[in-house]
């Protein structure tokens, strides 16, 4: 080729370059928020888990078992969001 059809190329290679580097930029935003997102929810699953427990052991409740059925429930419900926020693995 000459220099002149050298010249004349489009510079795509530098774009897409440019385009991945800002893409780039924002996906540990998203990770970040993604996990501290996920922490959140397994810590209010730990703390109801407690809260439960430690309730129903000191206080005279009347219904032991609604309080045990709502609180496993929520507990289960935001620690299995939190693990599934947590996966590790890369989506295509």
């Amino acid at each position: 080729m000459t220099a002149r059809r050298e010249k004349s190329k489009p510079q795509k290679p530098q774009i897409n370059k440019q385009l991945e580097a800002a893409t780039e930029e924002s996906k540990p935003k998203v990770n970040q928020r993604k996990e501290k997102l996920a922490d959140f929810l397994i810590d209010v699953a730990k703390y109801v888990f407690t809260g439960v427990i430690i309730t129903s052991l000191f206080n005279d409740v009347t219904d032991k078992t609604i309080l045990y059925v709502i609180g496993l429930f929520i507990v289960v419900i935001t620690l299995w969001i939190g693990l599934i926020l947590t996966n590790k693995r890369k989506d295509n």
